[in-house]
């Protein structure tokens, strides 16, 4: 017969256990990009792996054609970063990725490589002479009521509310595609549709808080794809609303940073100054330019630092992903001034390295041809700086109308 332990040890004995377990919980909550294509021109990719203590493992691949090439730790323990190099004649399928600690496999996930659907050549831009109808999909058509309230979703739907979200949905745009090239118009676009979860004022969608989840009010992912083969059979071209500026507090990534230098922090709360012209005037003093570009564009909208080259990857990837997976026509870029502007170069120049034909507008609110025209591809720069941006938004024209049809006689 064994003699029982003492109240003392035996105590101990529990504590110990706990301890064990607490060290060898780990989990995988998040694997984005959640999927991705064989055949990509660039055969890289980096995954960002979420899930408690996961950092603390040693992941590995046993998969012919798949290699890990670096496995980047942060401070955060819940975050891995991984870089992988895919063969481009591998076949789609599955691998496991394995989270192991010694020779112990604590976790597995598998991983999906798809057949690629879109190559160079059958992905195609908007141009020139493209009518383009803009719509914000909360205030457009209601097709679906049973999604105008999800569990889960902070704020409700609340029609009474010129603020609130209103019930517009994917399927109310699909109802009415008709309507809209009846009208004449060749190109959609729609105001972002990505998750925003937010528990106010989240209806206008530039505040996202998931990159990889249409936002459940307005639909699925695959309600999103239907919406663009649904425009293909109407030759309506789709531009998809991208903002890399800036995302929700409320975003997962913002509840549980992966890094420190993932977004521009502050003592207390610092806005932006707004000032566009501080990015073209070589006599610009450092501290308005900072202010500029690190500074908030709201309260509730943290500012991406995207000097820190795992976002930076992170977001170029988000783009390409959305490209294959819905085949989209083209992207309208957000705030283009206010992102660092040559992460904006390397953002587009890895766009069109799969897309060549592709298109996108960036958003340059601004007010002057000079200081517009600085972030156009190609623009003979003083810096040599080159955006790659094929296109941008002509404020100084829509000012000039503006003060035209306007002023009185004189």
């Amino acid at each position: 017969l064994l003699k029982p332990l003492s109240r003392k040890k035996f105590t101990g004995s529990i504590v110990f256990a706990f301890i064990h377990l607490g060290l060898n919980s780990q989990t995988v909550e998040r694997i984005e990009p959640p999927f991705w294509w064989t055949g990509m021109t660039n055969p890289v990719l980096q995954l960002l792996i979420y899930g408690e203590n996961i950092g603390s493992t040693e992941p590995e691949i046993n998969f012919p054609g798949v290699e890990i090439s670096e496995i980047h730790r942060t401070a955060n323990q819940n975050y891995l970063f991984l870089t992988i190099n895919i063969k481009p004649d591998i076949p789609p399928g599955n691998f496991e990725i394995f989270f192991k600690k010694g020779r112990s496999n604590i976790v597995s996930k598998s991983y999906e490589l798809r057949q690629r659907k879109f190559d160079s050549s059958s992905r195609r831009g908007f141009n020139p002479g493209d009518a383009v109808y803009l719509l914000m999909p909360d205030r457009f058509a209601n097709g679906d009521t049973l999604n105008d309230n999800v569990e889960g979703m902070l704020e409700k739907a609340n029609r009474t509310d010129p603020d609130g979200r209103h019930g517009g949905d994917i399927a109310g745009i699909i109802k009415y595609l008709d309507y809209i090239k009846d009208l004449g118009f060749t190109a959609l676009w729609c105001n972002p549709l990505l998750e925003n979860n937010n528990p106010f004022y989240s209806y206008h969608g530039y505040a996202i808080t998931d990159f990889y989840n249409i936002d459940p009010r307005f639909g699925t992912n695959k309600d999103f794809v239907k919406l663009v083969t649904e425009c293909s059979k109407r030759e309506i071209k789709v531009i998809m609303d991208v903002v890399l500026n800036h995302c929700s507090i409320y975003s997962w990534l913002m509840k549980d940073l992966p890094e420190t230098s993932w977004i521009h922090s502050h003592d207390e709360y610092t806005r932006s100054n707004f000032r566009g012209t501080t990015i073209t005037d070589p006599h610009a003093s450092n501290y308005d330019k900072e202010l500029m570009l690190e500074g908030w564009f709201d309260s509730h909208m943290a500012d991406l630092d995207h000097r820190n080259p795992y976002l930076a990857t992170y977001l170029i990837q988000n783009a390409i992903w959305w490209i294959e997976y819905s085949g989209i026509n083209g992207i309208r870029l957000d705030t283009q001034p206010y992102s660092d502007k040559k992460f904006v170069a390397e953002w587009a120049s890895a766009i069109f390295n799969e897309y060549p034909k592709f298109n996108i507008v960036g958003e340059a609110w601004l007010q002057q041809e000079s200081v517009t025209a600085y972030f156009q591809k190609d623009a003979k720069n003083a810096d040599g700086y080159n955006s790659n941006i094929p296109s941008v938004t002509d404020f100084p024209l829509y000012y000039a109308v503006n003060k035209a049809f306007n002023e009185k006689d004189g």
